[in-house]
């Protein structure tokens, strides 16, 4: 007998399909650009994702090669995929500490610019 087709991807066929690590799957998750995995409970949690997140993951991984930051790949996949995709990807999550850490650490040294400039400096 033919087996039936799965209904459902693996986190290891997306991070394949977009050619990055795991962990980048749950990044693009956080961006909003994939759909919510469905999860077994318990030991061994297997992420059970739909079979779009691998075209997505394969234009996700076209537009980094284009030069696009995670945060500018959204817009770009509902142009491409049209309205109808953002009933299906997630919403996007709010930044992780390490993410606002940088975010922090980035203002404050353009407050220290703008500091200088203030005193007459450079």
């Amino acid at each position: 007998p033919k087996p039936l087709p799965r209904d459902f991807v693996t986190t290891e066929e997306i991070s394949a399909a977009g050619g990055i690590l795991r962990n980048s799957v749950y990044d693009w998750l956080r961006y909003g650009l994939l759909p919510e995995p469905q999860t077994s409970g318990g030991r061994g949690i297997i992420s059970k994702w739909p079979p779009v997140s691998i075209e997505l993951a394969k234009f996700i991984r076209s537009q980094r090669e284009l030069g696009y930051g995670l945060p500018e790949i959204r817009p770009r996949i509902v142009m491409a995929f049209g309205e109808e995709i953002l009933k299906v990807i997630a919403e996007p999550g709010p930044p992780r500490s390490r993410d606002r850490a940088k975010a922090k650490k980035k203002a404050g040294k353009k407050r220290g610019r703008k500091k200088i400039q203030d005193e007459g400096g450079v």
